[in-house]
């Protein structure tokens, strides 16, 4: 999600009956990335495995199976309010209320170098959380981009031949392969998406599903 009223010199523009584009700039200034708190799910679930040298684990949750998540460095110790466990404290087999934000995405345009250059920035930076001081950067974010083959609108779905990109720390797909991206929920994300046909080279940027709360149960 980005804040457009704060960086007007950056944003999607659409034209009547075109595809959204990216505006051309010889550098890009940081923009205002960040995760609405609408999008924050709350679950309990349990720990299948960690992986320490990611901060990352996987739990299972009863209605959903399995989900690999990233700790940000908001999993800290807590004592006031919601109480709150550190990462270092989890363990497999543990029962766990999680705070998280699932996939969002950030970047939905057809791919130019000026789309290439905008996405790599948006990587680097990261985003924060919406209202909560202190979050700045703490959900990363990923590129992945290539040649459009189906699109489903109404369900915010867009398969595409993978040319480049993948989330951190994953398996990144091979060179050609037909993957379908993580689902497309923001407004300027849909809009772009309904512009998109086979056969366009699409570049995306996606947030990575994160947890910033958890504390153990049993």
């Amino acid at each position: 999600m980005m804040n457009f009223s704060r960086r007007s010199t950056l944003g999607f523009m659409a034209a009547a009956g075109s595809a959204l584009v990216v505006a051309p700039l010889p550098a890009f200034a940081e923009e205002e990335l960040y995760v609405p708190t609408r999008y924050e799910n709350f679950k309990r679930g349990d720990i299948h495995s960690l992986d320490p040298a990611t901060r990352g684990f996987v739990i299972v949750w009863p209605d959903a199976g399995r989900v690999k998540l990233k700790a940000s460095d908001l999993v800290v110790k807590t004592t006031s309010g919601y109480a709150g466990n550190a990462y270092s404290e989890l363990k497999d087999g543990q029962t766990v209320d999680v705070h998280w934000y699932d996939y969002l995405d950030f970047l939905i345009t057809k791919t130019t170098p000026e789309a290439t250059a905008r996405a790599k920035a948006m990587v680097a930076q990261g985003a924060r959380i919406e209202r909560l001081p202190g979050s700045e950067h703490a959900i990363r974010l990923f590129s992945m981009a290539g040649m459009v083959t189906k699109t489903d609108p109404d369900h915010g779905a867009v398969y595409i031949i993978n040319a480049s990109g993948g989330e951190p720390d994953k398996p990144s797909p091979d060179s050609g392969e037909v993957i379908q991206l993580p689902q497309i929920k923001s407004e300027q994300g849909l809009a772009a998406l309904k512009a998109l046909k086979p056969g366009d080279l699409l570049t995306t940027v996606f947030s990575v599903q994160t947890a910033v709360k958890v504390a153990i149960i049993r």
